[in-house]
């Protein structure tokens, strides 16, 4: 195996722009391969790896699954020698991290493809496609009607689920602002750290930052479209597109 590690990514997921964001962050060189809707899980068995779902990282130590797990491997191999993400207060700043994780990009995820795969299935297919070697491409081009239906059972998708989504994500973002809301810089303390990281990158489809690789690319499907007319200047996501101005380089 290579010494520099290998990022196997969606490259329309927002867990794996915060993996990449942390890898460049810290300096660390690494080949990023796009993987195929439904290849990855066996891709992932075969190199070992816990989880089945992208990103994941193969390294010298094995593979790391997960986009926390991954900034904590960065944390570790810091070729930058750059500032640690862990903040002050490290439990508080994961104890945000989690809830972005496991709530907001959840949700984030739901909502968009519960409008885009049930209304608008086609568009979504060339993000899929981008980035694969030819041979998958076209087998995500014959597939793809397959791929829909079992991605909206394995995600829960449907009108109704996208409407639930959309208000778990408007509650979260009531509780991003009551954070913002004394001025502070970052969500946790006054330095940035993997909380902020998240935050922006599962966030960045909502604020369409012009530093984000899939703002002028990404198919916006019309509910989303006016959830992002509604809540463009809502302090979280200006804070999501000033996260994206100031460390996304």
């Amino acid at each position: 195996m290579k010494s520099q590690p290998i990022l196997y990514i969606f490259n329309i997921s927002h867990y794996c722009e915060k993996a990449l964001w942390a890898l460049d962050y810290f300096g660390i060189e690494h080949e990023t391969r796009h993987v195929m809707v439904g290849a990855h899980r066996h891709i992932a068995k075969k190199l070992g790896a816990k989880r089945g779902s992208v990103p994941f990282l193969q390294t010298v130590d094995g593979v790391i699954a997960g986009s926390s797990a991954i900034i904590d491997w960065c944390e570790l191999h810091n070729a930058g020698k750059r500032p640690s993400l862990s903040g002050a207060d490290p439990e508080a700043v994961r104890a945000i991290e989690k809830r972005l994780d496991d709530v907001v990009g959840v949700h984030v995820r739901r909502f968009y493809y519960s409008d885009a795969l049930i209304n608008s299935p086609a568009s979504v297919r060339p993000i899929f496609s981008n980035g694969l070697p030819i041979l998958q491409r076209a087998a995500v081009t014959l597939g793809w009607s397959r791929i829909v239906q079992l991605m909206i059972k394995a995600m829960d998708l449907g009108v109704e689920q996208g409407l639930q989504s959309r208000a778990v994500v408007e509650a979260e973002l009531d509780w991003l602002d009551g954070l913002l809301a004394d001025g502070r810089p970052y969500l946790h303390g006054n330095q940035w750290t993997r909380a902020d990281l998240t935050a922006a990158a599962l966030l960045g489809p909502l604020a369409t930052p012009k530093e984000h690789h899939l703002t002028e690319k990404i198919f916006v499907p019309n509910n989303v479209r006016i959830a992002i007319k509604d809540w463009e200047q809502r302090p979280a996501l200006q804070f999501v597109s000033r996260m994206y101005s100031t460390h996304r380089v």
